[in-house]
């Protein structure tokens, strides 16, 4: 497979090309690369991000799995979906998966798209080898105390995005600002992004297309809590929960906790912040890979 390339302080290898397939009424962007069909691995991405998050680690991943990196409808791009709520949007997903003739696959999702990993795994979990969530506010499933103002700082975008119209109107012509205010203060290592990193990501959201094209996940937020909420049963299946020391931490662990009871493994990644593959890859690849070989004995 032959990999885009970009010149930073080092060569970043970045994702394979893009490939689009329609699911439903939606056209989604999804990259692929491995050839080991007996252990596939789909990623999902978060807010502001694309699947560009998985730059550092992807190749590395496809040495040993089937990877494929979907593109979340309307989070960084114009493919919009009609509805947004996690249960709707982990169906959209799971479609893509079934076309791409994955019988059972290894989840992976990062911030919202955790969200959304946490809900095709209540739905589907038959088709799940295993559930990796990072650094999420799980909706439902995210301690309570999460919330409080105390947490402000990490928190308050929940309240903001929820809002109708409002965020769009105040950062549009800012997007370049306000988004380069995340990487700066829910990182830990600092230098994990470079201009070039930043320019990605605020152009993905430039404009009040995007924008609320991204909201709209957040204005979903207490139907999926209501839709989590009404799970009728634990889950089985092996989850790996990963929360970055200087973010969510050991939390996730205690949301995955409340799907599953006994097949739980907590890990809090060392000076990290919210934005684990990109600020610490080589330990959350080590993390990983341990899981996965012991998932797929």
């Amino acid at each position: 497979m032959q990999y885009y390339y970009v010149m930073t302080n080092a060569t970043i290898s970045l994702l394979p090309p893009p490939k689009s397939i329609i699911a439903g009424n939606v056209q989604v962007t999804y990259y692929e690369d491995g050839t080991n069909s007996e252990s596939p691995i789909v990623l999902l991405h978060g807010w502001p991000q694309t699947s560009y998050i998985w730059r550092k680690v992807f190749p590395a991943l496809a040495e040993k799995h089937r990877v494929i990196a979907i593109d979340l409808p309307g989070m960084g791009n114009d493919n919009f979906a009609d509805k947004t709520d996690t249960q709707s949007i982990a169906a959209l997903i799971k479609d893509v998966c079934d076309q791409l003739q994955l019988k059972k696959f290894h989840l992976a999702g990062h911030d919202i798209g955790a969200w959304v990993a946490a809900a095709l795994a209540i739905q589907f979990e038959d088709s799940l080898l295993s559930l990796i969530v990072m650094d999420a506010g799980i909706p439902g499933l995210i301690p309570d105390e999460v919330f409080a103002p105390a947490n402000a700082g990490k928190i308050w975008q929940f309240y903001f995005h929820s809002i109708s119209e409002l965020p769009e109107m105040l950062i549009e012509g800012k997007e370049k600002e306000y988004i380069t205010w995340y990487f700066t203060n829910k990182s830990a290592v600092k230098d994990a992004f470079t201009a070039e990193d930043i320019d990605h990501y605020y152009k993905a959201y430039t404009g009040k297309k995007r924008l609320a094209g991204g909201f709209a996940y957040y204005k979903s937020f207490q139907e999926n809590v209501v839709q989590n909420n009404a799970r009728t049963k634990h889950l089985d299946l092996p989850i790996l929960a990963i929360g970055g020391e200087k973010a969510q931490g050991m939390n996730m662990g205690k949301a995955m906790n409340k799907m599953c009871v006994d097949n739980v493994t907590a890990v809090s990644i060392p000076d990290c912040g919210h934005y684990i593959p990109e600020e610490q890859p080589e330990e959350l690849m080590r993390v990983m890979n341990a899981f996965l070989a012991n998932v797929n004995k």
